[in-house]
């Protein structure tokens, strides 16, 4: 049982935890964005479609929302 070969070396068993750990937060804050940019986009399909849909039913001209400034775009 003395020759037995570990995967991972006792004395490096912290480090292999502490970077395990870490990319698990980093997934979890990537998946968490990634859910917000689909709400995001999800509620900006709902409103374009009900606005088509007011626009067909009603025959006439419907203003589409503006559309959300971009991230990286400063304001003058």
């Amino acid at each position: 049982m003395a020759d037995l070969k570990h995967i991972i070396e006792p004395e490096r068993q912290g480090l292999w935890i502490a970077a395990t750990f870490i990319i698990a937060l980093l997934a979890l804050v990537l998946a968490i964005i990634g859910i917000q940019r689909a709400d995001e986009l999800t509620d900006i399909t709902q409103t374009e479609v009900v606005l088509l849909n007011k626009k067909i039913a009603g025959g006439g001209k419907v203003e589409s929302a503006p559309a959300p400034a971009a991230a990286g775009q400063q304001q003058k």
